[in-house]
This record gives C-alpha cells, structure tokens and sequence, in this order.
C-alpha cells in the first residue's frame, strides 16, 4: 500500500499538467456508471412487476401479498409499485431551484409557542400504565391542568387501554396491553448532528430519560429524522429493536445485537417476561427509500410495523408514498386499534408525491388499514419540504370531511400531549 501511494506522488509530480484530465474523466466516468446502473436496475424493476402480474404458484401467501413482497436487484432494495417513480437529479435540481423559502414560519417566537404549543406528556399515566415507571419523571414533572378531565389513571386497565404521545417527528410514545413501544426515535435539535441538518422548530416535550423505559423500538428506515443514533447508544441491548431488512449490521457496529430484522409480511412473536402476553409484531409494505449517505442508498428496506395484542393494535406507518399496499394490510390485519400516519413534507407534490402522502392520501391508509382512530404526525417539526408549516392539519380537516371521517377519529396532535384510546 505504501509503495503504491509513493509511486501515485512520484506519477503527480511528473504529471501534473494531464492531472485536471484525469480527474475529469474519472468524474465522467463514475457518473456514467451509476446512470448506466441506475437505468439498468429500473428496467429490470418494471419487469419484476410485469411478472408478478401473472398468477403465482406459491399459494401460502394470497397473491397481492406475492406482487407486494420486497424487491432487491443487484443489492440494492426498489418498490415493486407502480405507483412509484425514481427521482434523478435533475428533479433535484429542479426542485431546490423552484424551492419557496420559510414555509411561513414567524420570526417571533411567541407566535410559534401560540400555533404550536408543547405540552407535557401525562407522565403519571404513563406510568401507572408502565411496569417500568419513571420515579424522576412522576416526581419532579408536575402534570398539566389539561389532563384534569382525565380518569384516575390507577383506575384503568393496562389490558384495555392505549395510550400515544408524541414527541415530534414520527416518534411516538405509545402503550398498548402493559407494552411500552417507541417509534422512529429521534431526540435531537438537529437531524444530523448538532450542527448540522434541519432545526427543529420546537424543542422536544421531554428527553428519553424521562419516559418509562421501552419494551420495543419500532425503527421504520434509517434515514437520519427516524432513527437517532445518540438513542440507539442510549437504550443499547436494554430493548427489543425491531428493524427492516438490511439495517441489523447497523445496529451490530455500535454494539447492539437485540435485533430483529424483518422483511416484509414477516412476523415476529414478542412475549413479555413480566406478565406473559404475547405480542405479533409485522412488517408492512411502504412505498419510500433508504440511505444516510450517497453510498449505502436503498442498501436496506423500509417498513411499516402493526403490532398486535390480545385487546388492541397499533400500526406505525413510517415513511411512504400512496400505494395498493394499504388495502391488503386492512384486508389482512385490520381493523386498527390506533395508526400513526404522516400528513407532512409532502409539497411539491410532483416531487414529494411517491414518497411521501399528504393528508388526503394518509386519511384513504387510515380507510385502507381499517383504522378506528388515527394521529397524524412527521409535521411541523423539521422542515424539509415546501408547504406552509401549518398547512398539514389544516389539509388533514379538509380531507377528514371529503372521506366523511367523523370529527376526533383522526387528528393531527399536540406536542407531547399524552392522547388516551380504549379498545
């Protein structure tokens, strides 16, 4: 290695007027590979698509679960819908050219604490409902004066009750049947590092700390705003991490191998060591991408998670476009106890259409999945798209009213306020 290094010096040093050439040809040539490469991969996909089309002689799975089974061509993951298209970078271009600016967010801060409040989560609930409850959090964190119409929380049932809080983005505290479950967590000021990716516009309603410890992490893709690698190193092997296929390697570089990496319409069995209960944890199609650097893009699959108990259950959608998907997860799962869907980054549509929804497309998954009640989150935390930052609830009442959903089946929540469901 060192030999080669000093005779790549000693080529510099007598070549350095053939150097620019050089350069600019291995630039052209790396970018007409990956074009070469990129195209070959979207042909080879439209015709895996064509095929699953034809009847299928596998009959252990019905056979639109055969057309919506993941797809991975020459080690890299597609979505074998037809409603997705691949971006290229001049639709990047074109999209950071054409790109308004502030989302009409105001300068004034108080303006932001009136439009978007944070509460604090019930964290007394929380922890009547949790076997793990947080003495810090239940002592030095007072609950507010909105849960006061709340019941007693020592008078509810664990079995019966489900509780969601959430706490920015898609990551969501929830509780169903005495199980504690974090969503696509992500604790951070900024999405990268704490210098670097979008801000967020409020701070997050409590730390990681404060919350009763989880029983399992729902991780939905590896993009850096729904999984926060400074989590990851908190919790370590202390929870149950359920993942797509492709990102346990991940996980195992920072020491964490409590691990299960689940590929589509595979199911996996959770029992709690403390009650006995049994818990079905799936994964679910979702039209979307991976990647946290320009390397490993789409290297791993991207997912929703239904978990299901004995009394009720919870899908946790992630990321996605709108595809045919939803309506066999409904026919196959449903009904919902609660789902956690996305209404935000979803303008301009022609850019942000096939891998994010907007509230429209999220309240036909909520009618797909056969959900009773839905939230509406990945809003108004990080801005990384066009619309205006309260445009999702807003576009999410509308649409409520075009479905005939009734008023509070599906709502876009409030920072940290702990929501409370019965099934």
């Amino acid at each position: 290695m060192s030999r080669a290094f000093r005779l790549g010096l000693a080529w510099l040093r007598t070549s350095r007027q053939s150097v620019p050439i050089y350069c600019v040809g291995a630039i052209a040539g790396v970018t007409v590979y990956y074009l070469y490469n990129d195209q070959r991969i979207a042909s080879r996909r439209q015709h895996l698509i064509k095929r699953r089309k034809e009847p299928q002689l596998n009959t252990t799975i019905s056979h639109e679960q055969y057309k919506f089974s993941s797809l991975n061509i020459g080690g890299r993951f597609v979505n074998p819908f037809e409603t997705w298209r691949d971006k290229t970078l001049w639709d990047f271009v074109r999209w950071l050219c054409t790109r308004t600016s502030g989302n009409g967010l105001p300068k004034d801060v108080l303006e932001l604490d009136r439009t978007l409040p944070v509460a604090t989560p019930h964290f007394s609930l929380l922890n009547a409902l949790s076997r793990s409850a947080n003495v810090r959090s239940h002592n030095e964190v007072g609950d507010s004066v909105e849960y006061a119409e709340y019941p007693d929380p020592s008078e509810l049932d664990p079995r019966s009750t489900v509780t969601a809080t959430w706490l920015g983005q898609s990551t969501c505290f929830v509780q169903m049947d005495g199980l504690n479950i974090l969503t696509d967590p992500i604790f951070k000021r900024r999405t990268v590092f704490s210098w670097l990716g979008p801000e967020r516009l409020r701070p997050v309603p409590c730390q990681l700390e404060d919350l009763p410890r989880p029983d399992i992490v729902l991780v939905s893709h590896n993009h850096f705003d729904h999984l926060d690698s400074d989590v990851v190193r908190q919790l370590g092997n202390s929870v149950t991490w359920y993942v797509p296929l492709g990102l346990r390697d991940w996980f195992a570089r920072r020491g964490v191998y409590k691990v299960k990496e689940l590929d589509w319409w595979q199911e996996s069995e959770y029992t709690d060591a403390d009650t006995g209960r049994d818990f079905r944890i799936i994964s679910t199609p979702a039209q979307h991408w991976s990647g946290r650097n320009g390397l490993d893009s789409n290297s791993s699959l991207w997912t929703g998670f239904l978990v299901k108990g004995a009394h009720s259950s919870v899908f946790h959608c992630g990321d996605t476009g709108y595809c045919p998907a939803f309506k066999e997860i409904g026919a196959k799962y449903g009904p919902v106890s609660l789902a956690i869907l996305p209404i935000g980054s979803y303008e301009p549509r022609w850019y942000m259409c096939h891998q994010h929804i907007d509230p429209d497309d999220a309240v036909r998954i909520h009618q797909d999945v056969r959900a009773r009640c839905s939230i509406g989150v990945h809003w108004g935390t990080f801005m990384m798209s066009d619309e205006h930052y309260l445009a999702p609830p807003r576009d999410l009442a509308t649409a409520c009213a075009k479905y005939g959903v009734l008023d509070g089946l599906f709502v876009a929540p409030q920072f940290g306020k702990t929501r409370l469901y019965f099934s």
